[in-house]
């Protein structure tokens, strides 16, 4: 089957495979054929939770995103605040369920074991704080934002300027951290100013070298503002020293 929006498309031929694919030709409504994506049942059924297809014999309807990740009718999961990587192995043998989006958890009918790690802290993540109402989640962003306001302490960090201003600033180095970027060496300069707010700057740059915990006088372009485990941080670009 294909997607919603060429359903009620004339097909032309029989579907078949491309590159370990399945493609089918229909005829658009200005006359020309187009090749599309032709879907099994299982891979419909994930690009739209809870529809139901009908076939000759059944009716199938995959559960919703809602239900697959275990909120289920009591509308939460309890996931975990701390170094849950150091704990993997013990939830891998336990009940737990994992996903990149908040790490190990249980679903909303499992009991929480006795015996959880002391460096743990389950908490309880309400689906309506990444959910919709018809069951699919938020998207990515709105859910990250979500689960790390649960799982980090607050912070005091204020984003700063807008997109493309040139700020002048004062700074402390907090960490350098060096990477190794696409093109090479980068580092990553994380800097706080007289309020803390949080700085980032990344540079491939040797031309400035900043230490940690020294101050410095610079002036850098907002590229973007970024929340991350639970702190709000306005990214530099093209940064500078000023001569005093």
């Amino acid at each position: 089957m294909v997607a919603k929006s060429y359903q009620g498309l004339e097909q032309i031929g029989e579907p078949y495979t491309l590159n370990n694919r399945k493609y089918v030709k229909v005829r658009t409504k200005s006359g020309t054929l187009k090749q599309v994506r032709f879907y099994t049942e299982k891979e419909y059924l994930k690009m739209y939770p809870g529809e139901k297809i009908e076939t000759e014999d059944k009716i199938i309807r995959l559960k919703q995103q809602r239900e697959v990740l275990g909120f289920g009718d009591e509308g939460f999961i309890t996931i975990f605040k701390g170094n849950t990587y150091e704990d993997k192995e013990y939830f891998k043998e336990s009940k737990a369920r994992y996903t990149r989006m908040w790490g190990w958890y249980f679903i909303s009918t499992d009991i929480i074991p006795d015996d959880l790690p002391e460096d743990v802290e389950p908490i309880r993540l309400p689906w309506n704080l990444v959910g919709n109402e018809d069951g699919t989640l938020k998207n990515e962003d709105s859910v990250t934002a979500a689960v790390e306001s649960l799982i980090y302490e607050p912070d005091i960090s204020e984003y700063q300027g807008n997109i493309g201003d040139r700020l002048d600033l004062v700074l402390t180095v907090e960490s350098a951290i060096s990477l190794e970027g696409y093109y090479g060496p980068n580092i990553l300069y994380t800097m706080r100013d007289e309020e803390k707010n949080i700085f980032i700057w990344i540079t491939a740059s040797t031309k400035i070298k900043l230490e940690e915990q020294k101050n410095y006088h610079l002036k850098g372009t907002v590229k973007e503002h970024k929340f991350y485990k639970g702190k709000k941080q306005t990214i530099l670009t093209r940064c500078a020293l000023v001569n005093k």
